[in-house]
């Protein structure tokens, strides 16, 4: 006994050692904050998707971790009505929308439900959620996860996750996996070492231990290009879902650790919003004010467990005025730029011009930064410099400096020269209905003002979804070589997306696709779609429609937009072939 005794004792006395020897530094307390903002997280999933906790679980966790305001982002497709705004526990709760694509996730803030199901092509529900009046955010960029990282970098998003805390754990696993390590990351055992001493200090020190986890974002010079000609505004979000998988992905594994908690994330990372009046209790308004201060970009992002709380401001000024972060300004003579902050003396602040340092080395809390005359995209970031391994402390949302001169828009699409029509106006000739063994689809010419117009009538089964389609069909024996778009007039029963595809294929292959999503609604629109804008439905032999193999143009109405069981009808009215 006195053996196992001794044994224990010496056990103990080496973990204590090695916690001691590994365990982060305790955040930095700082004076109280004085720049008028109001702390809160986004991004925050729940028990209603793949959470650990309820709402009113996670509410009563964030106000203990001193939180003014939650975002929750549960999965969906955006049918589901959100949820009004509510304060639960004293903290102004937000019910958002985090939407699959097949370009990453995207998140939508201050929407109403859709009147369809928003999925496919992420371009496609980024124009879906501004149309429907909402604020988007490309989530997680950095993931190593494909399926979650958001890719379409040309899709006009209007907010971006700088830091994600998800993505944090995925960055070290991924790490721990590699065969091969890229210059400047950790080695496969040095990341193993690390995900392993993290688990063990992470009781100790939670909001430490997952701060000092935190790697420098690798999408800066793609926001940066974007930036030069269009606001974006940079934030976090912590992905909080209180589950954590060693082996595999939490959301399809039932074997997880309650990990990171809500509480230890939400005291980890925090989002500072500026509102253009302090919160009433009334939160109707609140709400509104919040959006409008997240839509504006009036926000900075902070690392709590490396300090807290953080106090930042930024300005710009010039012969013309001055802005805060967030807000654009016109280019009227040199810039002079302000930063003030509670910064540790330890710390380092970067003045930054998109993805260039403007100014560096700077470890006084309150300074100012001459640019130069001209455009700029104009950013701070403080790190933890002095710690064993430097964070981002704190990362502000830019300044934009902007000519006056009217901005050049992207060159039009040259007019159509020429036009072989598909529709008549009397017959139906070379069109007809596809669909799948379970559904129905009828094709036929009806009676319109001023002529016929194409009516295609259609039912998609019931029950879960499981390859439903209907497709309004029209052949192109001669191929489509000579032309470079399609044009068309057309309307639904009930907004809704339609696939315009084309089909053919190389050599022996006839049933490759390749489309373009539109949205329509229940009036007449005139449609042009182009086929450069055409991208593969599945895998394919070549990235673009080869346009001298196609042999069909089709109007699809899939599972990707459409919930199963919906019937209505489709309208098609002078449908061209033109280029």
């Amino acid at each position: 006994m006195k053996k196992l005794v001794l044994v224990t004792a010496a056990l103990l006395a080496a973990v204590a050692v090695f916690i001691a020897a590994t365990v982060p530094p305790r955040r930095q307390q700082l004076p109280a904050s004085t720049d008028g903002t109001i702390p809160g997280i986004l991004h925050v999933h729940s028990n209603r998707s793949d959470g650990l906790s309820s709402p009113d679980e996670i509410a009563q966790a964030a106000a203990r971790a001193g939180l003014k305001f939650l975002v929750f982002t549960d999965h969906g497709d955006a049918t589901r009505l959100p949820d009004a705004p509510e304060y639960r526990a004293g903290v102004l709760c937000l019910d958002a929308v985090e939407i699959s694509t097949n370009g990453g996730h995207y998140i939508a803030i201050d929407m109403p439900a859709a009147p369809y199901p928003l999925g496919g092509e992420a371009r496609d529900v980024v124009e879906d959620v501004r149309r429907l009046g909402g604020f988007g955010v490309a989530a997680h960029p950095d993931s190593p996860k494909p399926q979650l990282r958001w890719r379409d970098w040309t899709a006009p998003f209007d907010a971006i996750e700088m830091v994600n805390l998800d993505t944090v754990w995925r960055q070290w696993v991924q790490q721990a996996r590699a065969a091969s390590t890229p210059a400047g990351l950790p080695t496969r055992w040095g990341a193993r070492r690390r995900l392993g001493t993290a688990l063990v200090d992470y009781p100790f020190r939670p909001a430490e231990t997952i701060a000092s986890l935190i790697q420098s974002s690798s999408v800066v010079e793609a926001w940066a290009a974007q930036a030069e000609r269009r606001r974006i505004v940079m934030l976090a979000g912590a992905d909080a879902h209180a589950k954590l998988a060693l082996r595999g992905d939490p959301a399809e594994n039932q074997y997880v650790l309650a990990v990171p908690g809500y509480e230890s994330a939400f005291r980890t990372m925090s989002v500072h919003v500026a509102l253009e009046r302090p919160l009433s209790g009334d939160a109707a308004a609140d709400a509104r004010a919040l959006v409008r201060a997240l839509r504006g970009g009036h926000l900075y992002s902070a690392i709590d467990g490396i300090a807290t709380p953080a106090s930042f401001e930024f300005t710009a000024t010039n012969r013309l005025g001055t802005v805060h972060e967030g807000d654009e300004l016109g280019a009227g003579g040199p810039v002079s730029l302000h930063v003030r902050s509670n910064a540790p003396a330890g710390f380092t602040t970067t003045v930054w011009n998109g993805a260039k340092v403007l100014s560096a080395e700077h470890h006084e809390q309150d300074f100012t930064v001459a640019a130069e005359e001209g455009p700029g995209v104009y950013w701070v970031e403080i790190r933890s410099t002095g710690r064993v391994e430097p964070v981002s402390w704190i990362r502000s949302n830019p300044v934009y400096v902007r000519d006056l001169a009217t901005p050049a828009r992207a060159p039009a699409r040259p007019a159509a020269t020429a036009s072989q029509p598909l529709f008549d106006g009397a017959s139906i000739r070379g069109w007809g209905a596809e669909h799948d063994s379970t559904s129905l689809a009828v094709v036929e010419a009806a009676s319109a003002i001023g002529g016929m117009e194409l009516r295609m009538r259609f039912g998609l089964a019931g029950g879960a979804p499981a390859g439903q389609v209907v497709t309004l069909v029209r052949d192109l024996p001669d191929g489509a070589a000579s032309h470079d778009r399609v044009t068309f007039t057309v309307r639904a029963e009930r907004p809704m997306r339609v696939a315009v595809q084309l089909r053919g294929g190389v050599g022996d292959v006839s049933n490759e696709r390749w489309q373009r999503s539109v949205y329509v609604d229940t009036f007449d629109q005139e449609r042009t779609v182009y086929f450069d804008d055409f991208l593969p439905v599945g895998a394919t032999h070549t990235s673009k429609p080869p346009l001298d193999r196609i042999r069909a143009l089709l109007f699809a109405i899939d599972m990707t937009n459409t919930k199963p069981g919906t019937s209505g009808r489709l309208w098609l009215e002078r449908v061209a072939l033109q280029h």
